[in-house]
């Protein structure tokens, strides 16, 4: 919930530009924490992708029928013409990038908005940490810096794109486990964090996370 909340407040203004509010699909939508507020802002349809089914059996009762099991393909979404689309944390799972920001781009109706976050590989913290940074991973096949998202959204046909960074906000606990410290003492940290009752106090910082919003031509 805290980064559906992150995602939502930072996509919020890019919104007013867009010419129709026809359906709105989050991909990679996990058990749709972001979909209600997507309901929220006068979408036709809203449809979240994914393709974990335990993710998706994992969803509350009113959210669950918005999900489709799958990956995202023209096909999952046939007979709709998006307004937004939108993916958060996802790009850097994928083989081909390039093919996913494709598709999104013949899907959308025109004038309507891709949205994608991903890692900053380029961002200070990430260099600071170097290999220790949690970007770093086995299951991240792509690293981002703002001209290679910059340049993937506009070998697809995307204009106006406009990157930002994004602040995420995390209970102070989950940023403790993201931090390269040893096991002890993360959890000497916590124990002190848990004994001023500050372990789940929400805390927003900029970790290198980068929000790119992209308008497919009128």
């Amino acid at each position: 919930m805290a980064a559906a909340k992150t995602y939502a407040d930072a996509l919020a203004p890019h919104l007013q530009g867009l010419t129709g509010r026809n359906a709105a699909v989050d991909v990679g939508a996990g058990s749709g924490p972001l979909l209600p507020w997507l309901q929220s802002q006068g979408f036709a349809s809203v449809i979240g992708i994914e393709p974990s089914r335990a993710a998706i059996d994992d969803a509350p009762p009113a959210v669950r029928p918005l999900l489709r099991e799958g990956m995202f393909s023209a096909s999952l979404l046939e007979g709709e013409t998006p307004s937004l689309i939108c993916s958060f944390m996802t790009l850097e799972h994928l083989p081909d990038p390039g093919d996913f920001v494709a598709t999104a781009h013949h899907l959308l109706e025109p004038g309507g908005a891709l949205a994608v976050v991903v890692h900053d590989w380029r961002a200070p913290l990430n260099r600071l940490l170097g290999l220790r940074s949690p970007i770093i991973d086995v299951e991240h096949l792509q690293l981002f810096s703002r001209r290679a998202l910059r340049e993937l959204l506009q070998r697809a046909g995307f204009e106006h794109i406009e990157l930002s960074p994004i602040r995420n906000a995390y209970p102070l606990r989950y940023w403790l486990r993201l931090t390269p410290l040893p096991a002890p003492a993360k959890s000497l940290a916590l124990g002190l964090l848990e004994r001023f009752g500050l372990a789940d106090h929400n805390f927003a910082m900029n970790v290198g996370n980068l929000l790119a919003v992209g308008i497919k031509r009128r």
